[in-house]
């Protein structure tokens, strides 16, 4: 299986051997592969069908009784405790957060746009139109981006800040002291999780193949250049705390509290002392956290094997680092640990294993997971198991988006990424 399938625009004699080109190029840090390359046509048709009225369980139907009666709920519905774990940090982020309602529309629609997802697209472009009175020439420029001479410097620097967390993986200095110069930490890392949620839910939607409900009017522009596709990031990674993680005798009694579960031998890894500098978003994080890492029904080897080579395509190490004794634990060797580097064309994996590694690739490059990958998941997974592998990718792409924009920096005695 080829990491970036036949998608890319390569002469027709090389297209059997495009998967191990852009293979070999991410694993050297070469971006020239993104640059040739095109986005997969939207599904047409679910992959999961939405659920019919008739047939649901009492936990299906409470989900449900308080939810508009779109196909994105009555199809995750279909995972009624993942969708109970991540819905709180999704409400936080939608309703909750201490963003501007103008700002937060326009992270998640240039979001949607770099994803191409066009249910997230169109269901953004009606909320922001009814509730922030967004207008359409506005919304269509979201997709032209921060080169559009209307944006105010501001919002030029939310969309360079999705722009960056999509194609880089992390927020860089400039655009992180001009969100800094407007917001408080706790907005800018309420900025950071909006972009990084709605990263997920196109993953989710495009790969779903969620459908447009009725009431969903609003389109993509047709008439634009599509965005680039993503590819592995070759900047280089904070050497020291951008954010810096709280002592436990410096907290107060809530943040206390909520690290409380955390604590080792009275010690807090840096990942949690630094989020506990914003106490609203850490519970809910916390929640949908624990259950992609410990509760889902994925095997543990799969579990690991979709988290490192997240951790790896976004070049976050403080991931990797932390998840190799779960990767042993999971019955990982240290050849096939190493080998995770090397991606799916690398000899030795089973078909189950190398699907898994694909599929994070494609969720990476694109946001979505294509045909050939999705039906050799379906030969090993059920379908709350194909949700929840794609909920692993877009969630341990979320904390890594975190791990390098705030500069959470490894703790000694953590193994590092394998060698080229």
């Amino acid at each position: 299986m080829p990491i970036f399938g036949d998608r890319i625009k390569l002469p027709t004699f090389w297209r059997p051997l495009s998967g191990a080109i852009v293979g070999l190029a991410a694993c050297m840090g070469l971006a020239a592969a993104a640059d040739t390359a095109v986005f997969s046509p939207r599904l047409t048709t679910p992959r999961i069908a939405p659920l019919a009225k008739e047939g649901r369980s009492e936990a299906q139907q409470k989900m449900l009784a308080s939810r508009p009666d779109y196909n994105l709920y009555t199809t995750l519905a279909h995972h009624v405790e993942l969708y109970n774990r991540w819905s709180p940090l999704g409400q936080y982020l939608l309703n909750g957060s201490k963003l501007p309602p103008r700002d937060r529309e326009i992270i998640m629609l240039r979001m949607g746009w770099l994803c191409q997802s066009p249910y997230e697209w169109s269901q953004h472009a009606r909320i922001a139109k009814a509730d922030v009175k967004m207008t359409d020439a506005e919304i269509r420029r979201i997709a032209v981006g921060p080169q559009a001479v209307e944006w105010t410097d501001f919002e030029r620097t939310l969309l360079n800040m999705v722009d960056e967390l999509r194609y880089d993986a992390r927020i860089g200095d400039k655009t992180w002291a001009a969100l800094r110069s407007k917001y408080s930490l706790e907005q800018a890392i309420d900025a950071l999780y909006t972009a990084a949620q709605y990263q997920l839910v196109s993953m989710a939607l495009n790969s779903f193949g969620i459908q447009l409900d009725a009431v969903l009017k609003e389109r993509m522009p047709a008439d634009l250049p599509p965005p680039k596709v993503a590819d592995m990031p070759t900047s280089a990674r904070l050497v020291s705390p951008r954010v810096k993680p709280v002592a436990l005798s410096d907290m107060n009694a809530e943040q206390r509290e909520l690290v409380a579960p955390q604590v080792r031998d009275g010690k807090l890894l840096n990942l949690y002392a630094t989020m506990i500098n914003h106490p609203g978003l850490y519970k809910p994080r916390a929640q949908f956290g624990g259950y992609i890492q410990r509760e889902s029904g994925l095997p543990a080897k799969a579990r690991e094997l979709l988290i490192m080579r997240t951790g790896w395509n976004i070049r976050a190490e403080y991931e990797w680092a932390h998840h190799v004794s779960y990767a042993k634990t999971a019955g990982l060797t240290d050849a096939e640990i190493a080998r995770i580097a090397q991606g799916a064309q690398a000899p030795g994996w089973s078909e189950e294993h190398a699907a898994l590694l694909q599929a994070a690739d494609e969720l990476r490059r694109e946001a979505f997971i294509a045909d050939t990958t999705w039906n050799a998941l379906a030969k090993y997974y059920q379908p709350k198991q194909l949700v929840e592998i794609v909920y692993t990718v877009g969630g341990y792409t979320m904390t890594g988006l975190a791990i390098n924009s705030l500069g959470i920096q490894i703790e000694d005695g953590y193994p590092r990424f394998p060698k080229p």
